[in-house]
């Protein structure tokens, strides 16, 4: 029974190979960034159902999983993590990332 194979839902192209050197980083924050702003606004509005809605939506958002890696391997702190190397590593990352959903 564990050996099953579970696909999962997750945003992001099809037929387009993952490339790290090819993701359009100014869309991805844009997106996860609204996707935030959505998530405040509900949460002040007091619609829980919404931002339950929303959240969900987030953690299968697959700009929020690559913007997530690239904040680890490249912008703070998290970039000398061992095992990391590289664009190539980070791009398996997030989309392991997108696939563990």
């Amino acid at each position: 029974m564990l050996d099953a194979v579970v696909e999962a839902a997750v945003n992001g192209p099809e037929d387009e190979p993952d490339g790290w050197d090819r993701v359009d980083w100014d869309r991805a924050e844009r997106e996860v960034r609204r996707l935030r702003q959505r998530i405040f606004t509900a949460s002040r509005d007091g619609d829980l159902r919404r931002v339950r809605s929303l959240q969900r939506l987030m953690l299968r958002s697959r700009s929020n999983a690559l913007v997530g890696v690239r904040r680890v391997t490249e912008r703070n702190a998290g970039r000398t993590t061992a095992g990391v190397a590289g664009p190539r590593q980070s791009c398996c990352l997030a989309t392991k990332a997108c696939d563990r959903l």
